[in-house]
């Protein structure tokens, strides 16, 4: 009996004791979790901040354009005909009133040549008529003089609107420029481009010297292009300088569905080497403000295809949308009511947080 009460005692304060050490585990580990309760600037993110400062700047804008012909048309026939002669094909270049094709309308010269006999039947009988009313007043009725005359005239005007139709059987160029296409063959068929419903067309003619350079300006940007304003252009396939030019044109509209606004530049091409199509950057300067609130470009961030910024206000992040104005390749216009100079913005670690984020800022000395 007392072997078993012996045994049974050592085995009571072995629980006793694994009890103890449990509880002594217990006690640290609840004391670890509230000192890191406790002390919750252990697990702050730290970021960079800056603050929004008035710079005077000049900005400036690159935009890619395209170069058109100063002017392109499809050239058609003023009358019906065969193609009987083509002196211009595609690459070769016209001047204004160069014929570059002819038709043929058998009916037509049968019909000028019909008039042609009328209208001198009809000026011998009105020179006759006239001499014998001049001779002998008397027994000449002054209507039937008068009727005469009307009938010669008519027929001279027949005449001369046949002579017309005649003259359109030559395909003339409407002005200088170079043959882009040809759309028809010795013996086509053309019919009139007056008058049919579907012509078609002999030439595409494209005015290339000058050259238009189309720039699409986005919308926050077009009140500060001016007509006559200074601009860089630079073909990246040509060799060369920049070519200086001048905004020769602007549309006054936003393109609903792009909202951006059509620049035109006209640039002289003499010798051709600006070809119709070619790629063109646009180099231009959209305003000299002065002491302007602005932050670096840098602290803009894309969110969802939007502009944001992350600003810091008591420790806590708060993404603004961003509303900016001229910009250049460091700093941008901030037009924003509620930022101010006094404004934190994240500049560095923008992307390692969100918004309603407990943050360390840390102001970012510039130079």
């Amino acid at each position: 009996m007392k072997l078993l009460i012996v045994r049974n005692i050592g085995l009571i304060s072995i629980v006793i004791a694994g009890v103890s050490w449990l509880s002594s585990c217990t006690e640290e580990t609840t004391m670890e979790i509230s000192n890191t309760t406790s002390n919750p600037g252990m697990k702050l993110q730290t970021v960079e901040v800056v603050q929004p400062k008035k710079r005077a700047f000049r900005a400036e804008i690159q935009i890619t354009g395209t170069a058109r012909s100063n002017q392109k048309i499809t050239v058609y026939a003023r009358e019906s005909g065969y193609v009987q002669s083509v002196y211009k094909d595609i690459g070769d270049l016209v001047k204004a009133g160069e014929v570059i094709a002819v038709l043929s309308n058998p009916e037509l010269m049968r019909l000028q040549d019909e008039r042609v006999a009328q209208l001198e039947a009809k000026s011998n009988m009105y020179e006759r008529l006239k001499s014998t009313y001049k001779n002998t007043p008397a027994i000449t009725p002054l209507h039937l003089l008068e009727e005469t005359e009307a009938d010669y005239l008519s027929s001279k005007a027949a005449l001369e609107s046949v002579q017309d139709r005649v003259s359109f059987l030559q395909i003339k160029a409407p002005f200088s420029g170079k043959i882009t296409q040809r759309f028809v063959d010795h013996g086509s068929l053309i019919q009139n481009g007056l008058t049919d419903s579907n012509p078609k067309g002999l030439f595409e003619l494209q005015e290339i010297d000058p050259v238009r350079v189309i720039v699409p300006l986005p919308e926050c940007d077009v009140n500060s292009i001016s007509k006559g304003q200074s601009v860089a252009v630079v073909f990246p396939e040509l060799p060369g300088d920049s070519i200086k030019a001048k905004v020769s044109r602007i549309a006054g509209a936003l393109n609903p569905s792009s909202k951006t606004m059509q620049v035109e530049i006209d640039i002289e091409n003499p010798s051709g080497i600006i070809k119709p199509g070619m790629y063109a950057k646009v180099l231009m300067q959209i305003g000299h403000e002065q002491e302007v609130l602005s932050l670096p470009v840098s602290t803009q961030w894309i969110f969802q295809n939007e502009a944001f910024i992350m600003a810091v206000n008591d420790s806590i992040v708060e993404r603004i949308p961003l509303r900016k104005g001229l910009a250049n390749k460091d700093y941008m216009e901030i037009l924003n009511n509620a930022i101010d100079e006094n404004t934190k913005v994240i500049i560095q670690g923008k992307g390692q947080v969100q918004p309603s984020q407990k943050v360390i800022p840390i102001l970012k000395k510039e130079n």
